[in-house]
């Protein structure tokens, strides 16, 4: 094969960029679990207690199983990094292109939840305690579900899918990666107990855990955790303002 028909792949889909996106949302929430230990509402995202029961699982001590979502985000992606060999060079351009993507990415999430009534009611985050009574909580609680939920139902959740249609039943990718993202979406969707939830914001989380599947599938991990990160942060400040 000639060097011309060697494509390289896109910046979403290559782990320095997307880890390097990440990072100051990363150092957020790390700095804010290490200042506020369990009390924080970002430590009570159920996606990121279920991480941290993973790393618990393995015997590692409790400060790790509190910073798991931010160890976990930065092992794989710099295992994933490893495993390509590419290089360690990189433009500040690439990873600020994908923060960039990720904000404009958040508007569709917010125009949907106007459309339907449940910007005020519905946030994406998913936790076991209340609901944050202070803006850096709010932040910090965004930033914290969408990282974990997104590693969760899209990262690990789409492609541990796509290799069972794909590599294993040896369907098609086109058909592997619908179904994935479809499935994914449901179980993002009653993670959400929709039982609990009304009609428009069951339907809601439904649909956003679809976006969010295609955006992770089209532009990568780092533009669809922002995107569910600024819909929270927005959503969650809104509510306290109310």
């Amino acid at each position: 094969m000639c060097n011309s028909e060697i494509h390289e792949p896109a910046i979403g889909q290559r782990p320095l960029p997307t880890l390097l996106a990440l990072l100051p949302l990363i150092i957020v929430l790390e700095a804010a679990l290490v200042l506020n230990g369990s009390d924080l509402s970002a430590a009570r995202v159920l996606a990121h207690e279920h991480i941290g029961e993973a790393f618990h699982f393995f015997g590692l001590a409790p400060q790790v199983v509190l910073h798991g979502t931010g160890l976990a985000v930065v092992v794989i992606l710099l295992v994933w990094h490893g495993l390509t060999g590419n290089s360690w060079g990189i433009t500040i351009r690439q990873p600020a292109q994908l923060f960039f993507e990720g904000c404009i990415a958040t508007a569709p999430l917010l125009a949907m939840a106007a459309f339907l009534g449940t910007m005020r009611t519905t946030s994406l985050a998913a936790a076991t305690g209340p609901m944050p009574l202070s803006g850096i909580d709010a932040v910090v609680l965004a930033i914290g579900a969408g990282l974990s939920e997104e590693l969760l139902f899209r990262m690990v959740g789409i492609a541990a899918l796509h290799w069972l249609f794909v590599d294993l039943f040896k369907w098609s990718a086109v058909t592997g990666t619908t179904l994935a993202v479809i499935a994914t979406a449901a179980a993002f969707t009653m993670y959400h107990d929709p039982a609990s939830l009304p009609a428009t914001a069951t339907i809601f989380i439904a649909a956003s855990g679809l976006y969010l599947g295609v955006l992770f599938v089209m532009r990568g991990f780092a533009v669809a955790v922002i995107a569910h990160a600024g819909y929270d942060v927005v959503v969650l400040l809104d509510q306290l303002r109310a």
